[in-house]
């Protein structure tokens, strides 16, 4: 039986490592305070499109983005420290340039940039191939990919571009200690079975016309493009330089289960457990079901992931005047003051689509948090950048 100057020794152990735990759960593993400017550059898959609180209207940024995570609850809190969040939804790398890269700041310590996505069509690939947003048949399908894979294969299209806009942002970093962070992005599709091949997630279901469905053959297809995307952004950020480091999440949310048609999963299921992207329906924890699919009516601008499919749904209608988009999900409100045959209304588009459909295909909160967790475990692994050695004192 212990003495009790044993027994004393050891309770005052226990406690002194419950306080211990207590202050390594408050207290980050790496201190960041050298993170004074951060900003975060990009398309949707920056910008958090559909991901909690909308935080505006004009780039449809969103709260539980994997740049906000980072801000605000990654990073220890500082106030002290400035985050530019200039990602905007449908941006293509030739606009992140123009645009966001021209209004960073200087001397920027740590810039996030996800781009490329849109440079190869993305829209319009998930139009022909899985929504038919617009009537497309497999002709069209064929021809989106293959004009994507040309896009990724030819060194003059995505990595010129890539290499451009990482080229001008890098003279907005801190020369001392600034680093960049391309985040990829990740295969859609589960691709073990066949269970999805009988899938169809065409928009016009009701109607009598050629549907696309989630065959094998496809999801292969579209897993292969986006690892192909990604390989060019990594080859970008190892030609550049130790200050640009590529963040590649596709096998963290495969070993998630986290991708569409995963083995055993009959689609739809929206509400999956593990789901990392937004399916149609899709309901996270804390939002209204009922708000989701009948809050509608929002101008969302020309170019954006969304107007995107607001045109082709728009289109389908002028085309097709005698159908009528099911309106328990929503419909093209053409009667609206001001907007025209294609429902615009000067740079923005007017649909009436429900939120739980704008979101399709990008990072679910928990995807954003695999992001963000891997970026920061790579930060805290590898430190901030490093002064190049023709900019050191001689």
């Amino acid at each position: 039986m212990p003495s009790l100057r044993l027994t004393l020794l050891l309770s005052a152990a226990l406690l002194s490592c419950g306080s211990a735990r207590q202050n390594l759960l408050k207290a980050p593993a790496v201190e960041h305070s050298w993170i004074r400017n951060f900003a975060s550059i990009g398309d949707s898959y920056s910008a958090g499109l559909g991901s909690g609180d909308r935080l505006d209207w004009t780039c449809s940024r969103y709260a539980k983005s994997y740049p906000n995570i980072l801000q605000n609850t990654l990073l220890e809190r500082d106030e002290e420290r400035q985050h530019q969040f200039l990602a905007c939804s449908g941006a293509t790398s030739t606009e992140i340039l123009e645009k966001q890269v021209q209004a960073l700041q200087h001397g920027i310590d740590l810039l996030t940039v996800s781009a490329g996505g849109n440079d190869i069509g993305l829209t319009p690939i998930l139009s022909n191939c899985i929504y038919q947003f617009y009537m497309a048949g497999e002709d069209d399908c064929e021809k989106s990919i293959e004009e994507a894979r040309e896009r990724i294969s030819d060194r003059a299209q995505l990595y010129s571009n890539i290499s451009k806009l990482i080229d001008a942002a890098l003279p907005k970093m801190n020369p001392d200690r600034g680093v960049v962070y391309v985040t990829g992005y990740a295969g859609f599709f589960g691709v073990e079975d066949e269970v999805c091949d009988n899938v169809t997630w065409a928009v016009w279901n009701s109607v009598e016309s050629t549907k696309q469905y989630l065959k094998l053959e496809l999801r292969k297809a579209l897993n292969e493009m986006v690892r192909s995307v990604n390989a060019i952004l990594r080859k970008v950020t190892e030609d550049v330089g130790p200050n640009v480091r590529f963040i590649d999440y596709d096998h963290h949310i495969e070993k998630a289960r986290g991708r569409y048609c995963e083995s055993g999963v009959q689609e739809p299921s929206p509400n999956r457990q593990g789901l990392s992207f937004y399916e149609w329906n899709t309901v996270d924890a804390g939002e209204n079901s009922t708000e989701l699919q009948h809050r509608t009516g929002d101008d969302v601008p020309k170019g954006s992931f969304e107007g995107g499919i607001a045109e082709r749904i728009n289109k389908t209608l002028q085309e097709h005047p005698d159908w009528q988009f099911d309106p328990d999900k929503g419909f093209v409100n053409k009667s609206r003051a001001g907007v025209g045959e294609e429902g615009l209304i000067e740079d923005t588009i007017h649909w009436m689509l429900p939120d739980s459909w704008k979101r399709v295909f990008h990072l679910r909160p928990e995807g954003h948090e695999i992001v963000a967790r891997l970026l920061l475990e790579d930060l805290d692994a590898r430190g901030p950048g490093r002064k190049e050695p023709e900019m050191e004192e001689l």
